[in-house]
């Protein structure tokens, strides 16, 4: 009767985990990106849908730019790893870790595939926030001009054009 209940506590404990974490000082960047505000046309000023997105868009400006930043103590959940699009954005994520590691073993580690993603979100929310709230502007004129300026988003529409 032990053995099942020790097996049952081991299976649990080896669930990878399923939330996505922030440092909490960058929490209210994530916030502010994702707000609805509408303008005086009453248009949606926010510049993305979801925090998803931000995390997406700031783990590849922090991979690009080589900023892996490790997360502080002081952690903020923002969403679930359901949220990630199976067919487009998990697939980002395990290819990204699998560079970084070099190891095909870590597509199946669940854990080591979001800590690499947070660690380079970390270091890309910054650059982003850099340019999109810290520049005058509303903020989808400033995510466009960070996007049509930063080096690898124009060598990669250089070829595809």
């Amino acid at each position: 009767m032990f053995s099942n209940i020790e097996g049952d506590r081991n299976q649990q404990s080896r669930r990878p985990r399923d939330r996505i974490r922030i440092d909490k000082i960058h929490h209210p960047t994530y916030m502010v990106l994702t707000k609805p505000r509408e303008d005086e046309n009453h248009q949606d000023l926010s510049p993305f849908e979801s925090m998803k997105n931000v995390f997406m868009l700031a783990t590849f400006i922090g991979y690009k730019e080589k900023k892996r930043v490790p997360l502080g103590k002081d952690k903020e959940l923002i969403f679930a790893w359901a949220r990630f699009s199976p067919e487009e954005d998990v697939p980002l994520l395990r290819a990204l870790a699998l560079t970084e590691t070099e190891d095909v073993e870590v597509l199946t580690d669940q854990d080591r595939i979001l800590t690499i993603a947070e660690e380079y979100a970390n270091g890309g929310i910054t650059e982003i926030r850099k340019q999109i709230e810290d520049m005058p502007g509303d903020r989808i004129t400033n995510l466009v001009d960070l996007l049509r300026n930063w080096n690898p988003y124009n060598s990669l529409t250089a070829t595809v054009l």
